[in-house]
């Protein structure tokens, strides 16, 4: 799953948290750009408008640090109201806070709970690198824009759930996958595994 069995290296470490640091980055530059009006459109995951969407996002970034810090259950049931008066304030603070509880030395390799039972720290990581480029390409695209995914982050993504391709674990977050086109680049194809068109 993209992760070596066993103890990370450092190398292996520092490239986790930098790739969770920069798919954290790519979110808050597309929230960074939400207007008013954006708050109540509809995005493409089910159910979900702008509002939902963000909050699912911070809310998975809060249980990071539940998880990794303080030994707490994955829940992820989102809650709009996570985000209070200033979304952008309260994802500011639970992404700084997520990053700082993946940084302490050995929570990549110890195991947590997740949803789906015991996993290294690394893994759950991965799983977050995912979801904030992935919903990232959702809210804008939700607020109008297109916009590419980072190669290198979709890379290094499709690395990670290559080995799950068509597993409960990838059809129980995303949608069907679909074709990409030939030759597309890796993002494309990271968002047609994931059941998006681009």
């Amino acid at each position: 799953m993209g992760v070596s069995p066993g103890p990370l290296t450092d190398g292996e470490r520092t490239d986790t948290l930098a790739a969770y640091t920069s798919a954290c980055a790519f979110f808050g530059e597309r929230l960074a750009e939400v207007t008013e009006l954006d708050w109540m459109a509809e995005t493409g995951c089910p159910d979900w408008d702008v509002r939902m969407l963000v909050a699912h996002v911070v809310t998975g970034e809060a249980l990071v640090t539940r998880v990794l810090r303080d030994g707490g259950a994955w829940e992820s049931q989102a809650d709009p109201s996570i985000l209070g008066l200033n979304p952008m304030a309260a994802w500011r603070g639970t992404v700084l806070a997520a990053i700082e509880s993946a940084s302490v030395d050995g929570v990549l390799d110890a195991m947590h709970p997740y949803a789906v039972g015991e996993l290294p720290g690394a893994v759950i990581i991965g799983f977050r690198v995912t979801e904030n480029l992935v919903h990232g390409w959702d809210l804008a695209r939700a607020c109008g824009t297109d916009i590419a995914l980072p190669e290198a982050l979709a890379e290094r993504c499709l690395d990670f759930w290559m080995p799950l391709a068509g597993s409960d674990a990838l059809s129980g977050h995303f949608g069907p996958t679909v074709m990409p086109p030939d030759g597309a680049p890796a993002g494309v194809r990271l968002l047609s595994l994931l059941g998006r068109t681009a």
